[in-house]
């Protein structure tokens, strides 16, 4: 009886873990994006949209503007970079939605597009 109550408890814990693994990693789910990296994640069961490229990139490049070392490296400043990022996002996402297919399946073109967008933020 002890054997059968532990081996019962085992597998109702082992179900439980199994079933919560396979809901995390159903390719079914939506993934949002949030990330630069959520972009390659959500890849790996689906296209990505060019709206989650932009959204992914934009924190990717916001992150880049909190690094004050290589803020400095490149002769800017967190507020001076922060500021360029505000003033152009809007005004770069747009140009990227106008001129690209709006889903993506590679990691190449995912990779070219995010840079084109975050040059064109950080060069305005």
């Amino acid at each position: 009886m002890k054997y059968t109550t532990m081996a019962a408890v085992a597998l109702l814990i082992g179900g439980s873990y199994l079933s919560a693994k396979a809901t995390l990693f159903d390719p079914a789910q939506s993934i949002t994006v949030e990330t630069y990296s959520d972009i390659f994640f959500k890849l790996e069961s689906s296209p990505v949209s060019i709206n989650e490229i932009i959204t992914g990139a934009s924190q990717f490049a916001d992150s880049l503007c909190d690094e004050s070392i290589y803020q400095e490296v490149i002769g800017e400043s967190v507020n001076s970079c922060k500021q360029k990022f505000k003033q152009s996002q809007a005004q770069c996402a747009e140009f990227i939605i106008k001129n690209n297919e709006p889903m993506y399946t590679d990691k190449v073109a995912i990779t070219q597009l995010s840079e084109k967008f975050i040059n064109c933020m950080t060069n305005s």
